[in-house]
């Protein structure tokens, strides 16, 4: 499985781009078919990151390449219910009954020089989760 996303913004002084690194619902609530045609359930999804996170994978790559370019520095499953408990958090509230989303918005700091320049160039702009998974007809 390869869910591949675009990048959303960068922190230059830190090093840092950010994005969504999978999803399992749109904005609508809608299932969500990825590159490879490959759809997730919401709880898997939870469940997954979940997992990654407690066994400490936190280095990355580019392009696949098994190398140690990239470090994760974070990662935040999105639902409608965190995103409510988030806003409250800060003493603040919105109106969050449209939106239906379930997906994992993650942080990186790239550790190599030549693969910034190409996020700084626009060239390096989205991840790749490359797991594992077996796949289910639906």
């Amino acid at each position: 499985m390869g869910l591949v996303f675009k990048a959303y913004g960068t922190n230059e002084e830190q090093r840092l781009v950010f994005g969504i690194a999978s999803l399992a619902l749109d904005a609508s609530g809608e299932t969500y078919t990825d590159l490879q045609a490959d759809q997730i359930e919401p709880d898997e999804l939870e469940k997954a990151f979940y997992d990654s996170m407690a066994r400490g994978r936190t280095s990355g790559d580019v392009n696949h390449d098994h190398s140690d370019k990239t470090v994760q520095v974070e990662q935040f499953v999105v639902t409608p219910e965190k995103l409510t408990m988030l806003l409250k958090a800060f003493g603040a509230t919105a109106d969050l009954s449209n939106f239906k989303g379930v997906g994992v918005w993650v942080g990186y700091r790239v550790k190599d020089d030549a693969a910034w320049a190409a996020v700084k160039r626009g060239e390096l702009d989205g991840f790749s989760i490359e797991a594992n998974a077996d796949r289910v007809p639906a």
